[in-house]
């Protein structure tokens, strides 16, 4: 059962909230204030050097530097590639790792059980601490509404490369699926049908339908769910951030 605030902990200031997607990493911390989003990706340079985030696509265009993306699909590719790439976000936002603070990141609800633990080794590895894993359709709907719990809420994340399907049921994931589609708006007629398939009959509450991601801003998206589903479409004011912004609300209240 997650509500905000479930992960606060009293007289511990540090804390850490961790989207890592696969073309960008954001995080937010109580030092920073606000998201600090990076391309997922790393560049290694003739030299042997290597740079990561945007300096990372700069050194591509500049330097004949070759491109490493540790991420696919919202989960690890390349274990040590991700590691250097947090340690090295995190250096330069002058956040040390190793500090004694709680960090949650959002996992896809469709990831195995084995995908999940490498995400949480990863960022263990990178962090040195307590790290816990949310599903992100979860954070996404409590960044929309702080009880999503009353409501028949199907959550759908609409990224570029996968798209993610999940019934929400007493706060807790009761189904999810995959649909695979380098555009998630010309996939809109087959996330309609995974949302109809998790209709359950004779549910109670207002049938609501959460749409986040890069994809739930596209035009006439929402609309168009809407008529093929049935359902209250709801899109938060920063689609793209949802994820995060109910990680932090999980670590502040």
């Amino acid at each position: 059962m997650l509500a905000a605030g479930a992960y606060a902990r009293p007289g511990v200031r540090q804390c850490l909230a961790l989207d890592l997607g696969t073309s960008a990493v954001r995080l937010w911390t109580p030092s920073t204030g606000t998201v600090i989003s990076e391309p997922a990706v790393i560049a290694r340079r003739p030299d042997g050097r290597y740079t990561v985030g945007q300096a990372a696509l700069d050194a591509s265009a500049h330097h004949d530097a070759t491109l490493i993306r540790p991420m696919r699909d919202g989960v690890v590719r390349d274990f040590h590639g991700c590691v250097h790439l947090l340690r090295r976000m995190l250096a330069d936002l002058g956040q040390p790792y190793g500090s004694v603070c709680p960090v949650l990141v959002g996992v896809p609800a469709t990831a195995t059980l084995r995908q999940k633990n490498v995400l949480v080794a990863v960022v263990r590895r990178a962090v040195g601490e307590r790290v816990v894993a949310v599903e992100e359709p979860l954070a996404a709907a409590l960044a929309c509404r702080p009880d999503p719990g009353h409501d028949d809420l199907v959550a759908v994340d609409m990224g570029f490369g996968r798209t993610e399907v999940a019934r929400i049921v007493d706060r807790s994931v009761a189904a999810a699926e995959r649909v695979e589609g380098e555009d998630p708006v010309d996939q809109i007629s087959a996330i309609a049908r995974c949302v109809r398939h998790m209709n359950v009959r004779g549910a109670t509450g207002r049938r609501r339908l959460l749409i986040t991601g890069g994809g739930a801003a596209s035009p006439g998206a929402a609309a168009r769910l809407a008529a093929l589903t049935g359902r209250s479409v709801t899109m938060p004011a920063e689609p793209l951030l949802a994820t995060l912004t109910g990680l932090r609300l999980l670590l502040t209240g």
